[in-house]
C-alpha cells in the first residue's frame, strides 16, 4: 500500500484563532510547515511562544533532543508569502471577507509551485467564489476545519466542478493521515453542518419573536435537550458581526426565510452590540448571566413542549432532507453533527427521543 498523500510541506496563512489552531494541530505531525502571520512582529511572537512550549516539553522529557531538532528544522514562522513557494498544500485562514480572500489569492498564486494544492478554510465562501485564477481551478478546494481542531474529528472538503480527481485523492489522503473523518461536498451542498445548525438558530429566533420565551429560556431548553451551548450564547461567543456575514453568505440565494434573523443581527451589529467582545449582544455581559435553570421553571409545560418540538423537528427535518438529497449518508451525518455540536446524540437520535414525546 502506497502513502496516503504526497503532501509533506504545508503553508498556513493567517494567525487568527483558526490559523493558530490549525498550525497547533498540524505541528504534531511530521510535516514541514510554513506559517505566514499578519506581520513580522506577529511571526516572531508566535515563534517565541511555540518554542517556549517545545523547550518545556524537552525539559520534561515529553520529547527528546532528536524530535526537538526535527521540529525546529521543519517549521518556518514568517510574514513573507514568498516562503510558500515550495509548499505542496497551502491553507488560507484569514478574516471571513470575500474581497480580502480574493485579494490574498491574487498575491499568492503567482508565488506557488504549479502543482501546489490551494485550499481555503472559509466557513461560508465556496471555493469557486474565492479563486481569481481560472488556471488553478483544478487544484483549488475548500478545506473547512472546525474549532477546536484537536477535538473536532470532522473536516468538510468542498470540491468545485473543476477540482481534479488527483487533488481530491491527495486531500482525502491528507485527512486520513491526520486522522480526521471528512464530509465530501460539492459547492451546492457546501457547509452542510453550519447550514444545518442555521435552521435551529433561525427557528430559535422565530420562537422568541412570538413573545412567550426569552433568549435565556430558549437557550436553556436547547442546552437541556439538543446542544451544550444555546443559540444566542453561541451568536455572542462567535461575534454578531461574524454571524451576520456568515448567515448572509449561506443564504445569499434564498434569504427570505431568514429575514427576521438577519434584520436582528444587522440591528445589533449597527449598534456595536457584537456579543462577548463588546460586553453585550443578545445578552448583557455587564451583568451576571444565570444558567437559565430558574427561567425554565417559569415556562408553562405546554409552551415548553411546543418550543422543544419545534426546535427538534426543524433540526431533524433539515438533516433528513440532506440525506434524501444525497448530500450525505445518515450515519455519516449523525456522526458529523455530534462532532460539530459537541454532543453525544446526532439529529436522528435526538428526534427519536424528543419527537416521540409529543
Amino acid at each position: 500500500m502506497g502513502p496516503l498523500t504526497s503532501i509533506r510541506r504545508i503553508g498556513i496563512i493567517g494567525s487568527g484563532k483558526m490559523g493558530a489552531d490549525i498550525f497547533s494541530f498540524l505541528s504534531g505531525y511530521d510535516f514541514e510547515i510554513v506559517w505566514v502571520c499578519f506581520d513580522q512582529e506577529e511571526a516572531e511572537i508566535q515563534h517565541r511562544s511555540f518554542f517556549k512550549r517545545m523547550n518545556r516539553q524537552l525539559r520534561c522529557g515529553l520529547i527528546d533532543e532528536e524530535r526537538f531538532q526535527k521540529i525546529q528544522n521543519a517549521i518556518v514562522f514568517c510574514s513573507d508569502i514568498v516562503e510558500l513557494s515550495k509548499c505542496h498544500l497551502v491553507i488560507e485562514c484569514i478574516w471571513e471577507s470575500l474581497e480580502k480572500k480574493q485579494e490574498l489569492f491574487k498575491k499568492i498564486i503567482p508565488v506557488l509551485d504549479g502543482h501546489c494544492i490551494i485550499a481555503s478554510n472559509s466557513s461560508s465562501f465556496t471555493p469557486a467564489r474565492l479563486n481569481p485564477d481560472a488556471g488553478t481551478n483544478d487544484r483549488f478546494i475548500g478545506l473547512h476545519f472546525f474549532y477546536p481542531v484537536k477535538l473536532k474529528n470532522i473536516v468538510e472538503i468542498i470540491r468545485t466542478k473543476n477540482t481534479s480527481e488527483k487533488v481530491l485523492k491527495e486531500i482525502t489522503g491528507f485527512c486520513t493521515l491526520i486522522e480526521k473523518r471528512f464530509l465530501l461536498q460539492d459547492e451546492k451542498n457546501a457547509f452542510l453542518l453550519n447550514r444545518l445548525f442555521l435552521e435551529v438558530q433561525n427557528e430559535a429566533y422565530k420562537i422568541h419573536t412570538e413573545g412567550l420565551l426569552s433568549y435565556r429560556q430558549i437557550d436553556a431548553i436547547i442546552e437541556e435537550h439538543l446542544f451544550p451551548d444555546g443559540v444566542f450564547k453561541f451568536f455572542d461567543q462567535v461575534g454578531i458581526d461574524v454571524m451576520l456575514q456568515s448567515v448572509k453568505n449561506y443564504t445569499w440565494q434564498n434569504s427570505a426565510s431568514y429575514k427576521a434573523l438577519l434584520d436582528k443581527l444587522e440591528e445589533l451589529s449597527k449598534k456595536n452590540l457584537l456579543g462577548v467582545k463588546t460586553k453585550a449582544g443578545f445578552y448583557d455581559y455587564g451583568q451576571e448571566i444565570p444558567d437559565g435553570a430558574s427561567d425554565i421553571d417559569q415556562i408553562s409545560p405546554d409552551i415548553y413542549e411546543k418550543a422543544l418540538y419545534k426546535l427538534t423537528n426543524v433540526y431533524y427535518l433539515a438533516a433528513k432532507q440532506h440525506v434524501a438529497d444525497g448530500d450525505c449518508e445518515q450515519e455519516t451525518l449523525e456522526f458529523a453533527a455530534k462532532e460539530y455540536m459537541n454532543t453525544e446524540k446526532g439529529p436522528f437520535t435526538i428526534a427519536r427521543g424528543n419527537l416521540n414525546k409529543k
